[in-house]
């Protein structure tokens, strides 16, 4: 309260979806945003928003968070990768937007009926992803600046967030809402990467089998699916050097989204805890 809030709301026994639709019905204006508790807005960002949320459309905008500076490479490397990725249009967009830089007309949240509950995680996306197919209007504004303090600073938390970030469920809706004709990158890359991890571990077994180094052939599919990414990121954002470290943050993505996959991250704990 003693910075300026007029309510505060706790639920402590709440998921996340739970929490944000709690919040959006203890509001009463017809814009709403969301950050995280641990990021900071541009001194302008609300003067950033103000052209679109004062347009007559209903419009939902934001942009990846950064790391705060200097960061880790981890950091960095990162967000190099989020500033880089082809924003596509009105119906990929929704892959750029999550909760801690989100804003919107009211009327879409009122018309999605809010966050899906049955979401661990991934219900911004689920939310902006149906906002799309809704036909409302989706945009990725990179003048909306915020920092994120909360940014994994060590390969090992980042790979713990990836686990954690990991939803089958929410891929589940991607796949059905849009047939991986648009925003499916994620889903399709997790599910190269863990069927190409099996034809590693089948190359392993045959090495110690038949002592032929032949088959070690099989990992070249797997490190295509790492570099691939890792060079188009690196040209598109015009840094050569981000290629190995992008190159390890993908391996490390696709690992953490593959073993969610496979059934072995079930029990997942929100990764900031022990980190």
């Amino acid at each position: 309260m003693s910075l300026g809030f007029s309510k505060v709301l706790k639920h402590p026994d709440a998921n996340i979806p739970l929490c944000r639709n709690k919040g959006l019905e203890a509001t009463s204006g017809q814009w709403i945003a969301f950050l995280d508790g641990d990021c900071e807005p541009s001194v302008d960002w609300i003067l950033k928003a103000l052209p679109y949320l004062e347009q007559p459309t209903p419009t939902l905008i934001g942009w990846p968070v950064e790391p705060p500076s200097p960061g880790t490479w981890v950091q960095r490397y990162w967000f190099i990768h989020w500033a880089n990725k082809r924003r596509g249009g009105q119906n990929d967009a929704f892959r750029l937007i999550t909760t801690r830089n989100m804003l919107f007309h009211r009327i879409i949240a009122d018309h999605l009926h809010g966050f899906d509950e049955t979401l661990t995680t991934g219900e911004d996306t689920d939310f902006v992803l149906r906002a799309t197919q809704a036909g409302f209007l989706v945009q990725a504004i990179p003048e909306l600046r915020v920092i994120h303090y909360g940014e994994p600073a060590t390969l090992r938390q980042f790979f713990r967030q990836q686990i954690w970030h990991a939803n089958r469920t929410s891929y589940t809706k991607i796949v059905q809402a849009t047939g991986l004709q648009t925003g499916g990158h994620a889903v399709l890359f997790s599910t190269l990467f863990l069927g190409n991890l099996f034809l590693c571990i089948v190359a392993v077994a045959l090495l110690l089998t038949f002592k032929c180094f032949y088959f070690m052939a099989l990992f070249l599919p797997l490190i295509a699916l790492v570099a691939i990414p890792a060079g188009l990121m690196s040209l598109r954002a015009h840094t050569p050097r981000a290629f190995f470290p992008l190159g390890i943050l993908y391996a490390a993505y696709g690992l953490a989204r593959s073993l969610d996959l496979a059934g072995f991250a079930r029990n997942k704990r929100p990764w900031k805890k022990g980190s």
